[in-house]
């Protein structure tokens, strides 16, 4: 039975429970430690930190902190921190060559941070993935979905989104949980599929699409994933997990296709489809609109653009190498 939602509250269902959801304030986190913060996303969160006047700290690898080391945690969060729990092994096809260093990384690293910040009193955010939906029978597809994730990546942003609720229950800890999409934009990994398809494309090369490549996604350009982890920061009341949904839904195929007509060359090649393999990704975003006032600003056209004009700079400067 659930249990009536109290003035400035609500309930919805995660993993099969109840979850209250504090309505969400405006109380302005004293401090920020934003983990994987030198990286795509966290490197473009730690400005706009910055810009809305939050002092941002970077907790990186990159800087010789692993978010396995107790030590360095404690070092680094001091009490009533808020931590944005960016740092995770986040390439699918490299989690499936090293399945147990991805499982280190993104489950008991996350129970390592989720613990050190609720000893610190402080509020954890942690970063997730749609691909925990894998395929559904709903889309859009809202946050109480039961899910259902394909890859060895999804479990393990799934088991990390379980040891975090697990804290929440057990001890009280402070979250936020936040789901979004695959990322793109200026600094994107080359693993990732618009990086991958853009550099076969201005190489006059093969654009490899997975089958028939009618599976979709909805890419976000980083500004907005940015844009929407500083909103869930601000909102320092805000509880539970929301999605950050894309403005647009793209097959595999239209968006080669449009990746080439940006570039002005390149060719399409179908290669074997990728099992296992989510068919479809569509988002439901009522909940960030209705509880935090935040919907994505950028086109996935202009978002494009954007970044192929980035790209074409950074190839013309000697930024990105050949392969």
């Amino acid at each position: 039975m659930t249990p009536p939602a109290g003035p400035g509250s609500l309930f919805f269902t995660l993993l099969g429970q109840d979850m209250r959801v504090s309505s969400p304030s405006s109380n302005a986190p004293r401090r920020v430690v934003v983990t994987g913060g030198r990286g795509f996303i966290g490197a473009a969160l730690v400005r706009r930190l910055a810009a809305n006047g939050y002092p941002a700290l970077p907790f990186d690898l990159h800087d010789g902190h692993d978010v396995c080391d107790e030590r360095a945690l404690l070092s680094a969060i001091e009490p009533g921190d808020t931590v944005v729990h960016l740092a995770a092994y986040a390439d699918l096809y490299e989690a499936r060559e090293r399945p147990v260093e991805a499982t280190r990384i993104n489950v008991l690293g996350t129970a390592c941070v989720a613990d050190v910040v609720r000893r610190r009193q402080g509020r954890l955010v942690l970063a997730s993935t749609l691909c925990v939906y894998g395929n559904q029978d709903t889309y859009p597809t809202p946050e109480c979905a039961v899910p259902n994730p394909t890859e060895i990546y999804a479990q393990t942003k799934l088991a990390a989104e379980q040891v975090v609720s697990g804290m929440v229950a057990s001890f009280g800890l402070d979250a936020a949980i936040v789901r979004f999409p695959g990322v793109y934009g200026p600094g994107m990994r080359e693993a990732l599929a618009v990086a991958r398809f853009m550099r076969a494309a201005d190489e006059r090369g093969e654009l490899l699409v997975h089958g028939d490549g009618r599976q979709t996604r909805s890419p976000m350009h980083v500004d907005d994933v940015a844009d929407g982890l500083a909103t869930v920061v601000r909102h320092a009341g805000f509880r539970g997990t929301v999605n950050l949904a894309a403005p647009e839904e793209i097959s595999a195929l239209d968006l080669a296709r449009r990746i080439i007509a940006l570039a002005g060359g390149g060719t399409i090649r179908h290669t074997l489809q990728r099992t296992p393999q989510t068919l479809r990704e569509l988002a439901d975003g009522t909940h960030a609109a209705r509880e935090l006032g935040w919907s994505p600003r950028i086109s996935l056209a202009e978002g494009l653009q954007s970044t192929w004009r980035w790209w074409r700079a950074q190839r013309l400067a000697g930024g990105l190498s050949d392969t």
